[in-house]
């Protein structure tokens, strides 16, 4: 018995390794060329068209890929522990360390395509979910739609993104959704 692994394991291994060098290419080049994605894989072009037969398939796992990652974040923000902004808090973490995912789809315009915000607020619903529990609770303005709340999220973390860490980190998203622009000091 061998103790390589079976042809299935290597054919998921080289997948996501192809999709995690798509991610990183990308990211740092918008035209990076599908040579430049299998290089940045250490696998050949020839395994790359064979998992992604063109570019348009290789964008489209990549924004699968992306969402289902976002999906599982947000699953495991575990959304029924403490206060909604500490839940709230949970997901801009786990989201904005999914960054390097989005920033390719992002460049690519994603976030203007239906299809794409139709999947996306899809996976962001359980977010609103949170919204409406923190309004309830008295921490987030009920004169605002959960909608919008995520809406405004969705738009805040898209330009985390694509300002590649200016402000590093969560903090800045979380608190500007959850604080505003006001300086502490001049909160009336």
């Amino acid at each position: 018995m061998s103790d390589s692994p079976s042809p299935r394991v290597d054919a998921e291994r080289n997948r996501r390794l192809l999709l995690d060098a798509a991610a990183e290419a990308l990211s740092h080049d918008s035209d990076a060329s599908m040579g430049d994605v299998a290089a940045t894989a250490g696998l050949t072009r020839a395994t790359l068209y064979r998992h992604f037969g063109s570019r348009e398939h290789l964008l489209e796992a990549l924004r699968a890929d992306a969402l289902a990652s976002a999906r599982e974040a947000i699953e495991n923000s575990r959304l029924d522990d403490g206060s909604a902004l500490d839940a709230l808090r949970r997901v801009v973490s786990a989201i904005t360390a999914l960054g390097g995912k989005f920033q390719p789809l992002l460049a690519n315009g994603a976030d203007e395509d239906p299809a794409f915000l139709k999947e996306r607020g899809a996976v962001f619903a359980p977010v609103q979910r949170v919204i409406q529990r923190g309004q309830a609770e008295n921490v987030i303005r009920a004169d605002l739609s959960p909608q919008w709340v995520v809406a405004a999220l969705t738009a805040l973390l898209s330009a985390a993104v694509r300002s590649r860490g200016e402000n590093a980190g969560d903090d800045p998203v979380f608190e500007l959704l959850a604080f505003g622009l006001v300086a502490p000091d001049q909160k009336r």
